[in-house]
C-alpha cells in the first residue's frame, strides 16, 4: 500500500476545516478538553464504518440508489443542523454553555455527537469509497487494507483534533466569560447549520 500518498491526501483533508472541527471546537469550549477528546473519539470510531462499508461494496449500492444516498445524506444535513441549531438556542435564551460535568453518560453524549457526525455525512462516504479502493493493494485483502488506511486517518485526525481541542481547552480562562461564551455558541452554531445546509444541498 501507498502509506505516504495516502497519508499526503488524509493530511490535507484533515486540516480542511468541517463541521468535525467545528463540533470538536464547540464542545471543548463549552466543557474543557475531556469533552472535545471523546468528541474527537466518536468522529474517528466513524472512519472505521465507512472504512468497512466502503470494502463491502455497501457505499457503492448506497450511491448507486438515489433514494438511499438521499436518506443518508438528509439525515446526516438534519443531524448538524439540529447541533447548530442547539448551540443558537442557547445564545438566545441567554444560557452559556455549562462546565464539563464528570459523568460518564455525559463523555458518552459526546463521543455519540462526533459519532453520529462522522457516519451521517454522505460526503465522508463517498470519499472512502472512491479512496480506499485505489490504495488496497489485493482485492481479497480490501477489506484489511482499508481498515488499516482507516486506522491511520483515524491516528492522525485524533492527534490534530485533539490538538485543536486542548488550544480550545487553554482558551476556556477567557472563553468562560459569558460574552465571549455567547459568542461560540454563536458562531459554532451558524457554522454548524451551514454545514448542514451545505450536506443537504450537495450532490453526489
Amino acid at each position: 500500500m501507498d502509506w505516504i500518498g495516502f497519508a499526503l491526501l488524509a493530511a490535507i483533508l484533515i486540516a480542511i476545516p468541517g463541521q468535525d472541527t467545528v463540533l470538536v471546537l464547540r464542545n471543548a469550549a463549552a466543557a474543557g478538553a475531556a469533552a472535545g477528546v471523546a468528541t474527537t473519539a466518536g468522529v474517528c470510531s466513524g472512519l472505521f464504518f465507512h472504512a468497512t462499508l466502503s470494502a463491502l461494496g455497501v457505499s457503492a449500492l448506497l450511491l448507486a440508489s438515489a433514494s438511499a444516498f438521499a436518506t443518508l445524506r438528509w439525515a446526516g444535513a438534519a443531524y448538524v443542523v439540529w447541533l447548530g441549531v442547539q448551540s443558537l438556542l442557547r445564545v438566545r435564551g441567554g444560557s452559556p454553555l455549562e462546565p464539563a460535568p464528570a459523568r460518564r453518560d455525559v463523555r458518552a453524549r459526546w463521543f455519540v455527537q462526533g459519532l453520529l457526525s462522522n457516519v451521517l455525512n454522505a460526503k465522508t462516504a463517498v470519499f472512502y469509497l472512491a479512496l480506499l479502493p485505489q490504495f488496497a493493494v489485493f482485492r481479497e485483502t480490501v477489506l484489511r487494507d482499508s481498515l488499516r488506511l482507516a486506522a491511520l486517518h483515524a491516528v492522525m485526525s485524533f492527534v490534530w483534533l485533539a490538538g485543536i481541542a486542548l488550544l480550545a481547552d487553554r482558551a476556556r480562562h477567557w472563553l468562560g466569560r459569558p460574552v465571549a461564551r455567547r459568542g461560540v455558541d454563536a458562531v459554532a452554531g451558524v457554522a454548524l447549520v451551514v454545514f448542514g445546509l451545505r450536506l443537504a444541498l450537495a450532490q453526489r
